[in-house]
This record gives C-alpha cells, sequence and structure tokens, in this order.
C-alpha cells in the first residue's frame, strides 16, 4: 500500500511539472509575441502593425492584436494575454496605483520600457456649430471613443476638470462610427486622442465641413487638474484647411511590457525598434512615428522600467 501511495505521489507531482512547464512553452516561444494595438483607424493599430511587418525583418513572430485601446492593453498585459502593447503614460501611472476610473485593482505586473510618440487631443465640430470653446460642449452630443479607451478616459478627465463631463450626452464609440454619425449630423462634436495627422481628423476636416477647436481659454483648468498632460498646439500645416494653430494637450504613449516577458526579450525588441533604420521605416507606416526617440527620459514614463529597458538604456548611456 505505501509502495502504491508513493507511485502515486510521484506520477502526480511529474504531472504537475509537466503540465507546469507546458504552459510556461506555450506561454510565449522565443521572439513570439503578442503585441497589443488599439482600435480601428488610430495611431495605435498603425504602431502595432508596422512593429509587427519590422519583427519579420528581424526575424521576430510579432503578432498585432486589435484591442479597445490602452486600458484594456494595460490588463491583457497584466494577465500576461501578451507581451507588448502602446499605452498611454498616464493610464499606466493611474492603473500601478489602483486609481483607474471605476477601478480600483493596482496593476503592478506592467513595466515600461521606452517612448514611442505623443497623442494630442483633436475635438471636431461642424463649420457652423456655434460650438467655440470646450465649454460650449455642455448638452450637446459627443462621441469620446468607445468605453474602456485611452481617448474614452482622457475624454472623461478632461472635460471633467472644467465641470462639462457630466452634462454632455456621451456616445461611447470608435473612430469610424464617430465619423459617419458626425456626417449624419447625429452628434455635435468628436473626440479623438492620436498621433498627428489622424486618418479620421483628416476625413472629416476635409469631407464633413468641420473645424477643430481651440483648448486656450480652458488650458489652466486642465493641467492643474491633470499633471500628465502638456500644453501644445496642432501646427498650422498639420491637417489641410487649418490655418491656424490649434492649442490642444498631448499625452505621452509608451511601449509598456510585463514581469512574464524576459530580460532578453525586451532588450530584443528595443534593439529592433530603437534604431534610425527602424524609425526610418516606422515612419512609413504613421507619420508619428518621426516622433520615437532614440533616448529614454524617465520622467515622462511615468512608471518603473522593465529590467530589460534598464540594460538597454543603460548600454546606450540614457540611464546610470
Amino acid at each position: 500500500m505505501l509502495i502504491y501511495l508513493m507511485k502515486k505521489y510521484i506520477l502526480s507531482a511529474l504531472i504537475a511539472v509537466l503540465t507546469l512547464f507546458s504552459v510556461q512553452k506555450s506561454f510565449a516561444a522565443p521572439n513570439e509575441f503578442r503585441f497589443c494595438g488599439g482600435p480601428d483607424g488610430g495611431t495605435f493599430m498603425y504602431f502595432a502593425n508596422g512593429i509587427a511587418k519590422l519583427g519579420e525583418k528581424y526575424g521576430m513572430k510579432i503578432t498585432p492584436v486589435p484591442t479597445k485601446g490602452s486600458i484594456e492593453n494595460i490588463r491583457m498585459l497584466n494577465s500576461g494575454q501578451a507581451g507588448f502593447a502602446t499605452v498611454y503614460a498616464e493610464d499606466a501611472y493611474l492603473a500601478r496605483r489602483g486609481l483607474l476610473k471605476g477601478d480600483n485593482t493596482k496593476y503592478t505586473r506592467i513595466y515600461g520600457a521606452g517612448l514611442l510618440f505623443t497623442a494630442k487631443a483633436h475635438v471636431l465640430v461642424q463649420n457652423s456649430s456655434t460650438i467655440k470653446t470646450l465649454h460650449d460642449l455642455a448638452d450637446k452630443r459627443v462621441a469620446v471613443g468607445e468605453a474602456g479607451t485611452g481617448a474614452a478616459s482622457s475624454a472623461e478627465r478632461i472635460l471633467s476638470s472644467i465641470g462639462v463631463w457630466n452634462s454632455t450626452t456621451k456616445y461611447f464609440i470608435g473612430y469610424r462610427q464617430a465619423e459617419a454619425a458626425f456626417k449624419a449630423g447625429i452628434i455635435d462634436a468628436v473626440w479623438i486622442l492620436a498621433g498627428v495627422p489622424n486618418p479620421s481628423v483628416t476625413d472629416m476636416l476635409n469631407n464633413n465641413n468641420a473645424r477643430l477647436i481651440s483648448m486656450e481659454s480652458d488650458m489652466k483648468r486642465i493641467l492643474a487638474a491633470n499633471r500628465y498632460y502638456r500644453s501644445v498646439k496642432i501646427p498650422i500645416g498639420t491637417y489641410n484647411g487649418v490655418n491656424k494653430n490649434i492649442d490642444t494637450v498631448e499625452s505621452d504613449v509608451i511601449l509598456l511590457t510585463n514581469l512574464y516577458t524576459s530580460e532578453k526579450e525586451v532588450r530584443d525588441m528595443l534593439n529592433m525598434i530603437y534604431n534610425p533604420s527602424s524609425v526610418s521605416y516606422m515612419t512609413t507606416q504613421h507619420p508619428a512615428a518621426v516622433e520615437i526617440p532614440l533616448n529614454y527620459e524617465q520622467q515622462r514614463m511615468l512608471i518603473p522600467p522593465h529590467d530589460g529597458a534598464v540594460r538597454f538604456w543603460r548600454e546606450k548611456g540614457m540611464i546610470r
């Protein structure tokens, strides 16, 4: 009987070890990753697709994953469903501290790897509209992005900071749907947070008699309530027909990874992305890639770096 029990115990232990080994092997093969992007028409997805194509040149199998965007990407990375993602730095900052709206989970398994580009807030209205400022959005129908996206979160933070979020009628729809609804007159304004130039913004300005509104009059209140945004201008020439600089805010978009991704895998990804040749290639995928910096700025990352990122940027002389 004792021998039988010992054999049974050893067999059970062996099965458990083999199962764990199998799970770890299936979790992610070396240089094979799922890369979370974002909604159709958004800069995140352009970057995810571009990085996947870039991976083919470097012998890396990268699967771009369409998602709702920044918040969903954080949750997927934290749970190990993907290895890398594009994420707004402020979302990562709040997520690690359990401060996301309606979600007090502390997503402590996510880590920074590098800066990618900046996303600027765009607010579009019809040329004939009486809307001149963000305050004028009160009691108006506003498309703010899909629920759970970085765009929708930014709209809530910024419009709440000037006291108009609760009085707007929100349409939680993606950029393509918002473009159609805007054209049909179903909504009064569209909120888009994206790298410039953004195709949906370009289409609406070119085809729907639309214009961008300035945030200049509300900027002090916005920045006082949101330390992670910066005041910038969308310069003349970014979009056809926009003949003045548009005051707005911008957010840093970072390359995010997690504790499940090894130091070597992170370094391999960074070596692939952060070199002049790759940056040049990525600009063919989206113009915002011209902003990919070949340096590291921890104050803009807002969250701790992955060990692989520390080693990579230290070798570049960017981290002491």
